[in-house]
């Protein structure tokens, strides 16, 4: 039997000095699990984050009970995985605050599962239509939610904007409150596209833009193009970049 799904991964470092993503795929016949993380350049070894993390899920993936659901299987894993980059020490002995994203989808025949914490993205492609699975787990969903409230106005939403980025649930923080899991299985059908993604793609390039790219039959191709034009997109800055494209046959 030929596989369900094809499977292409992509990653570079861009212009930056390291790369803080990490990244891992297991595929059979019907079965696909995969998962990015994002190390955050803005605390201590965010690579070091991002590697232990991956590894982490894989060792935890590997030892699952196979009668364990996924949605059950991921938020018994998440404080795991905090706990696991809370504690993480240099080599002196001493703890470093550090801290990664995570996005991660479990395919079984034709059901997809996920789970997210923080801003690396899953895309559900249909057809001629992307959609983006995933929150932004960011300031912005705070900031969305006071507007929507009335608690700020405008002046003080945009003031408030430019710190929107900033991640407010990540791997590491001690304690995940707001995480993305589905409880009930998403029903791929033929011609399904699943992107997994760090935010150094789509903050090069639109949701548009990435639809179009994905559009062509041979995945590598596919994969390829959207990373060239990520490069030609960014010019000057290109962020750390990790993607990894499943395509339900």
């Amino acid at each position: 039997m030929e596989p369900k799904y094809h499977i292409a991964m992509k990653s570079i470092a861009g212009t930056r000095d390291e790369q803080q993503d990490s990244s891992f795929y297991h595929a059979d016949k019907n079965y696909v699990f995969a998962v990015i993380c994002d190390g955050m350049g803005g605390m201590d070894e965010g690579h070091i984050a991002s590697f232990m993390t991956v590894e982490k899920i894989k060792s935890l993936y590997f030892a699952k009970n196979e009668f364990e659901d996924y949605p059950s299987f991921f938020l018994r894993i998440v404080d795991i995985l905090d706990e696991n980059v809370m504690f993480l020490k240099n080599c002196d002995g001493k703890r470093i605050s550090s801290g990664t994203t995570i996005v991660t989808a479990a395919i079984e025949d034709d059901k997809l599962f996920w789970l997210s914490v923080g801003d690396s993205r899953l895309y559900l492609i249909r057809n001629n239509e992307i959609v983006q699975v995933t929150r932004d787990h960011n300031y912005f969903m705070d900031l969305n939610k006071l507007k929507k409230d009335n608690k700020i106005n405008q002046n003080q939403y945009e003031t408030e904007s430019k710190k929107g980025d900033a991640l407010i649930s990540f791997i590491g923080m001690g304690g995940i409150q707001i995480m993305d899991i589905n409880k009930q299985p998403f029903r791929l059908i033929k011609g399904d596209t699943v992107l997994l993604t760090s935010d150094g793609l789509y903050k090069a390039l639109t949701n548009e833009e990435i639809l179009i790219l994905l559009k062509n039959d041979n995945i590598e191709i596919s994969a390829n193009n959207l990373m060239e034009k990520s490069v030609e997109k960014s010019m000057i800055f290109q962020d750390n970049t990790t993607f990894i494209v499943i395509r339900y046959f």
